[in-house]
């Protein structure tokens, strides 16, 4: 479903983690959980130290000194039942000495086992013990002055001795699982000794009669199956080593043994005398005895250490582990930072690598294929070696793709190559036939004298001339060297009306000659080039203004050189597209329709690849008018300056003007191969200026034109259309001395635009054969006639005016083009 499916892949729109977090979390998040897990584990251990160490403190302050007071009173009872049944100086002296160390034991007790009860069941035992401790004088007095019999002696005592054990038992005990079983065992073995002490104090108190009662001997056949039955349940392996021993060597006694006899025939006794082996008793049961509660007092000692070793292994267990987590942690951390800075050095690498493959060596690769250079083998990206490493298969494939990208990129090249060949050669030929085609059009323009057929073919000459200029384009587009090329310097004006002829709309344009002084000619090198720029821009003005408007083109001279002006009234253009115009002509991109916009301007294109071959800035400007202006700055390498001709002439007429037809002669016969004393050139013809040397040399009508003729039709645009019915020229008058006198005064634009007549505008060439031609015409007598060929000669001259430097330029070509137009069908 469009919405299951949308929560699905909604995730591979975020943003991506950095690497450096990849590589961070995995590491991060186990240490973490580590280090929670082992601190609690160590807070455990250390929870468990300090329990343990604090077990051991109570066992040590209290269990020790209740220790003692257990032993005194154990021997107390023994000597009480003693000095009871037997009451002699030596009992009684042995009695007061045992007196006299439980004194010492109990006070010892009291003031230690102060700091060592800090439970409630201790606090509560060590109550009771003290309770019973605080009668031991009174029950000391009653025992002397004889109101206490044996059995309230022995019933005090044994009493008072098992609220000990009972503090004994609370105070060792421990939670700790190893020392836990000692405990256990050192209980058991101070209760073996108590049942062992108590069958000797009634023992004790029945030897001096010889004779046991019946209560006593049950309380001593119980006491001996409950020392039995702990001894039986006492394992020595639960002991420390050296109590294990200890315990070991007295059960293996001749005094344990003999222990055990004697309670075996006091028990097994029917009558109330005691068996004979019973006077051995006091020697075998006071050293079995001895050893078992200096045995109890080692095994809390050694119980105490070893809790105390215990707790120590716990804590430096706990700080161990701590170090080693640390450590392992910290090792961890250490070997994942260097993985990652090594993976991201290595991948750092292979994105270096990748941009300075995409961002250099690509790059480089197609500048060298669009400039036509050879590419090396080694230039191109190695082949990558397949290896187990992840990163390196990566840069294996990597710089496999930028080989088969640059491959890819290689076979294009040689393919465009090819294609341009193709295409070149083709646009060859097609040049090929069409300068054949302008020299059959100029041969026909010689050999016709119909002014209608004449004006077809002119028609047709004007659509040649821009076809070879359209097919121009197709060259430099191409990156191929211009076809035209000439030798000479060409003058500047030729070349603005050259380029003016070559547009569609060259009734509109109006070219402004430079003011009369040195000549300015342009390098033959460059000569084609020009004219085909200028075309361009005057196209591109023609085009984009409105019909009834003109394009100025005029020629300004400056410190570097010659700056061209082609100026419209149109509506001009946007700032945004004049800008990337600018930039596009300053800055001509390879021929790419995606570089030059959706709406690629190939004049512009066109433009900027001729000024790039000359170094001429073109730049686009607004124009007061409205429209635009294109001002095209020709450095001064590419111009040549001379002297006018023509005022060289003035000057010698003006000079030599004694007698007026050497100056006349001077003028009218010279060549004079020159065009800034021309008028300004208005597009299909000659505007005469209103200046005194255009009316001088303006020839007067003779008496025999036709009567039926316009003297001139001028259309409503102000340029001048071809005649009706064309009429021979008139002979010139010969200017007079004030003529040529006046034939210096500057040239002028007139201010209003005059009606041409019949003759005016014709070459000084034709002038001359128009005299003679007239003069065979009276000599015949046929006045008023108009022969074709005057016609043509007069159409001939119009024409002339437009191609005079396309003439000799179209024969050179026509020449070279046929030969290689020749070269190519037979190769064909």
């Amino acid at each position: 479903m469009p919405g299951t499916r949308g929560r699905r892949t909604s995730h591979r729109s975020a943003p991506r983690r950095s690497l450096r977090s990849s590589f961070v979390l995995p590491v991060v998040v186990p240490g973490l959980f580590l280090t929670g897990l082992w601190g609690y584990s160590a807070t455990g251990l250390v929870v468990e130290q300090t329990q343990l160490r604090a077990d051991m403190d109570r066992a040590v302050s209290a269990g020790l000194p209740a220790q003692g007071v257990l032993s005194r009173l154990q021997d107390e009872r023994r000597l009480t039942a003693a000095w009871q049944a037997r009451r002699t100086s030596s009992t009684r002296a042995a009695l007061d000495s045992a007196r006299s160390t439980t004194d010492t034991a109990v006070e010892e007790f009291r003031r230690m086992s102060s700091s060592g009860l800090d439970t409630t069941v201790l606090k509560s035992r060590a109550k009771k013990l003290n309770d019973s401790l605080d009668t031991l004088s009174e029950r000391r007095a009653a025992i002397d002055e004889r109101t206490a019999t044996g059995a309230d002696a022995f019933r005090y005592f044994t009493d008072t001795i098992a609220d000990g054990a009972n503090l004994l038992t609370a105070a060792a005990r421990t939670d700790d699982g190893r020392i836990a079983h000692t405990v256990t065992a050192a209980t058991s073995l101070v209760q073996l000794t108590e049942m062992l002490s108590r069958e000797d104090a009634l023992i004790a108190g029945a030897l001096p009669s010889g004779r046991m009662s019946s209560t006593s001997r049950v309380q001593f056949s119980q006491y001996m199956a409950m020392q039995r039955e702990v001894s039986t349940g006492l394992d020595a392996r639960d002991l420390l080593t050296t109590e294990a021993t200890a315990y070991e060597r007295i059960t293996d006694s001749s005094s344990w043994t003999s222990v055990a006899a004697i309670e075996d025939a006091v028990a097994t006794s029917s009558d109330a005398k005691l068996p004979s082996q019973a006077q051995t008793w006091p020697d075998a049961a006071d050293s079995v005895v001895n050893d078992l509660q200096k045995l109890n007092s080692d095994s809390l000692e050694s119980l105490a250490h070893a809790g105390t070793d215990r707790a120590d292994d716990l804590l430096l267990g706990a700080i161990l582990g701590t170090i080693g987590t640390l450590t392992g942690l910290g090792i961890g951390g250490a070997l994942a930072l260097r993985f990652r800075r090594s993976v991201i050095s290595r991948l750092a690498q292979l994105h270096q690598k990748t941009e300075d493959l995409a961002g250099t060596r690509l790059p480089q690769l197609l500048d060298q294929l669009e400039r036509g250079q050879q590419v090396e083998p080694s230039s191109l990206p190695p082949h990558g070696h397949h290896t187990a490493d992840e990163i390196e298969r990566l840069d294996a494939a990597i710089d496999h793709l930028a080989r088969v990208a640059a491959d890819t990129v290689v076979h294009q090249s040689r393919g465009r190559e090819g294609t341009e060949k193709v295409f070149a050669k083709l646009i060859r030929r097609t040049q090929t036939l069409i300068h054949r085609l302008i020299s059959l059009l100029d041969d026909l323009e010689r050999k016709h004298e119909d002014s209608d057929l004449l004006k077809d073919i002119f028609k047709v000459d004007h659509l040649a001339t821009r076809v070879r200029r359209h097919s121009e384009n197709l060259v430099i587009l191409g990156g191929s060297p211009p076809t035209r090329r000439m030798t000479a310097p060409v003058s500047l004006t030729d070349v603005m009306r050259s380029a003016v002829a070559e547009t569609e709309q060259y009734t509109r344009v109006k070219v402004k000659n430079l003011p009369p002084g040195r000549r300015v000619s342009l390098a033959g090198r460059a000569v084609a080039d020009v004219t085909h720029l200028l075309a361009e821009l005057i196209e591109n003005g023609t085009t984009f203004s409105p019909p009834d408007t003109q394009v100025f083109v005029s020629a300004t001279k400056v410190a570097r050189g010659l700056a061209l002006q082609v100026e419209d009234h149109g509506l001009g253009m946007p700032e945004d597209l004049r800008a990337r115009a600018n930039h596009l002509l300053a800055h001509p991109p390879e021929l790419d329709m995606m570089s030059l916009g959706e709406d690629p301007r190939l004049g512009h294109f066109v433009v900027a690849r001729l000024a790039e071959r000359h170094k001429i800035k073109v730049e686009l400007r607004e124009s007061v008018y409205g429209g635009t202006l294109a001002i095209v700055l020709v450095p001064t390498a590419l111009l040549e300056e001379h002297e006018s001709p023509l005022l060289e002439q003035l000057k010698s007429a003006a000079s030599a003007a004694n007698t007026a037809d050497s100056s006349a002669a001077a003028i009218t016969e010279g060549q004079l191969d020159d065009h800034h004393g021309y008028p300004e050139y208005g597009g299909a013809g000659l505007l005469p200026a209103a200046s005194a040397h255009s009316a001088a040399q303006a020839p007067v009508p003779t008496e025999w034109t036709h009567p039926q003729e316009r003297p001139g039709l001028v259309s409503e645009a102000g340029h001048p259309e071809p005649p009706t019915h064309p009429a021979p020229p008139t002979h010139p008058a010969p200017p007079t001395h004030e003529d040529a006198q006046d034939v210096s005064t500057p040239l002028v634009t007139p201010r209003v635009l005059p009606r041409r007549t019949r003759g005016v505008s014709l070459a000084q060439q034709l002038r001359r054969e128009a005299t003679q031609a007239q003069g065979q015409q009276d000599d015949e007598g046929e006045a008023g006639a108009i022969s074709p060929g005057e016609s043509a000669r007069t159409m001939i001259a119009i024409q002339q005016g437009m191609k005079r430097a396309q003439i000799s330029e179209a024969d050179e070509s026509a020449g070279v083009d046929g030969q290689t137009e020749s070269r190519d069908r037979g190769a064909n």
